[in-house]
């Protein structure tokens, strides 16, 4: 909603649906203190207005079997236009990385969050996929031992 502000009322609905997308339309209302037409009418705005990208089940790694999750730094040799468009592609389509970060200011010129069912599997992937992309001269891996805080829901009070 670039150059609009949002109300109490935009903030409590995109509270509650970072919460619970599933909850429906009228327990919804009733949390925000809506009624049902005005919770949707807000909802499809705050949808055409590009504030909700879009709406997703969040899955548990460990319950569906991967169980390892690492942030990889990845350096490049060159930053031609034409290196990053090949390593952008490359990492693009490969299926252990959920999340991939240019970065600045830290070892690497970009990072990675990469999940994989075992150790062997994350030794698979870097082996014979991440390593066999032109162009990366370094390569650091970061396994997560645990998560001491992790969500998607972005702060609204900010």
């Amino acid at each position: 909603m670039s150059g609009q502000t949002l109300d109490m009322y935009d903030i409590r609905l995109l509270e509650a649906l970072q919460d619970d997308d599933a909850r429906p339309l009228h327990e919804l209302a009733e949390k925000v203190r809506l009624s049902v037409s005005q919770c949707s009418r807000r909802i499809h705005r705050l949808k055409e207005s590009g504030c909700i990208r879009r709406q997703v089940t969040l899955l548990d790694p460990s319950a569906i079997g991967l169980d390892v999750e690492a942030f990889i730094s990845v350096s490049l040799n060159q930053h031609s236009p034409e290196q990053t468009k090949i390593f952008h592609e490359q990492i693009k389509n490969m299926l252990p990385v959920i999340e991939c970060y240019a970065i600045t200011g830290g070892d690497g010129d970009y990072l990675l969050k990469v999940v994989a069912p075992n150790q062997k599997a994350l030794s698979t992937f870097l082996m014979e996929e991440l390593m066999t992309i032109p162009n990366i001269c370094n390569i650091k891996t970061s396994l997560t031992l645990s998560a001491v805080k992790s969500t998607t829901a972005l702060p609204l009070d900010l």
